[in-house]
């Protein structure tokens, strides 16, 4: 008998605890991560805030000579590394079609003249019956071409570096000077005594100087919007930018952006000289871990921790690279970020 009430209670015990009412499991928990939390900072990964440049000067920052006729070298003024002002001959150089319009130009201006005043009186002779009016039309056709030839001479001397008022000088010389068009360094120099260049020839002299200057970048995408950038030059230089591009341009070829910066402080420098641009200080930028980015539904998140509360945030993403990405949002100075995730946080393992 008291086995059986031994059994009996043991059973009801059992009953009892099996029925007893389960905890409560519901109780909401916040975003979190299981990786350790780390502090946003202001951008400082060079790979990001860095990009290549190239200094595009003004056209006054180098200059060509080259033969607007044929022509065949006489002497040469200049050697390769001597520095040069507008207007410092180059080379001297004999120049058939110059010289012919050298001519031109004294003489068809003063035959027009005859030809004009041969007409005048071949004109009032005809009011009298004694020529006719083929006569004075031909004088006046021969004045007409005459004054075109004039016109035609004036061009080409122009064109070969002449100014017409010292065409007689230049009959009396027997060559044409070619002269520096900018000032600058002699850097090329194909000229040697008694060398012939065609029209259109490759340069005798390339002259390279300084000029009024603009900063060319190219970047793979957005650019961090900036609040003061430096142009630091190949010879070490560091020039500070303005920090909005004047222009900016997506190259349909490849897609990455072109844009073009002016220094605060106007400087002359030489074109196509290399460099970097240096962003130094970003407006409202935030550099993260990139594996902190999280792409949900179209979003930028990534889980922040501010005085011991963790939340998913969400960010615009304004650049990435390597294993850094800066990220503009709801972040200020002393935030912790997840640097990643794992799946039973509710979130995606992938950022």
């Amino acid at each position: 008998m008291l086995r059986l009430t031994a059994l009996v209670c043991l059973v009801l015990g059992a009953c009892s605890a099996s029925e007893a009412p389960a905890a409560k499991t519901d109780a909401p928990t916040p975003a979190s991560a299981s990786s350790p939390f780390v502090a946003i900072t202001k951008p400082v990964d060079r790979s990001i805030l860095d990009a290549p440049a190239v200094v595009r000067a003004s056209s006054l920052a180098s200059g060509e000579v080259t033969a607007s006729t044929p022509l065949r070298i006489a002497r040469v003024h200049v050697q390769v590394g001597d520095p040069v002002s507008v207007g410092d001959p180059i080379v001297d150089a004999y120049s058939p079609e110059v010289l012919d319009a050298a001519a031109s130009y004294l003489s068809s201006a003063s035959r027009a003249r005859i030809h004009d005043r041969r007409a005048d009186q071949l004109e009032a002779l005809r009011g009298e019956g004694l020529v006719g009016r083929a006569q004075v039309f031909q004088e006046r056709a021969t004045a007409a071409d005459l004054r075109a030839s004039h016109l035609s001479a004036v061009a080409l001397l122009r064109s070969s570096g002449v100014d017409p008022e010292d065409a007689s000088s230049l009959l009396e010389r027997g060559f044409v000077t070619l002269s520096a068009p900018v000032d600058g360094i002699v850097t090329e120099l194909s000229a040697r005594v008694g060398r012939s260049y065609d029209r259109g020839a490759a340069p005798i002299a390339t002259i390279s100087g300084t000029a009024p200057a603009r900063i060319e970048i190219r970047t793979t995408g957005e650019w961090p919007r900036a609040e003061s950038i430096e142009f630091v030059a190949g010879d070490g230089r560091a020039i500070a930018l303005e920090p909005v591009p004047i222009a900016a341009v997506v190259v349909p070829s490849d897609g990455t952006k072109r844009s073009w910066f002016a220094p605060i402080d106007p400087v002359d420098l030489p074109d196509g000289l290399m460099g970097t641009v240096r962003l130094t200080e970003a407006q409202d930028v935030w550099e993260v871990p990139a594996t902190a980015v999280l792409q949900r539904a179209g979003k930028s998140t990534l889980v922040r921790r501010r005085g011991g509360i963790s939340e998913t945030v969400t960010v615009e993403v304004v650049s990435a690279s390597g294993a850094s990405a800066l990220v503009r949002g709801p972040l200020t100075a002393g935030d912790l970020v997840a640097s990643s995730y794992r799946s039973d946080d509710g979130l995606t393992e992938e950022p």
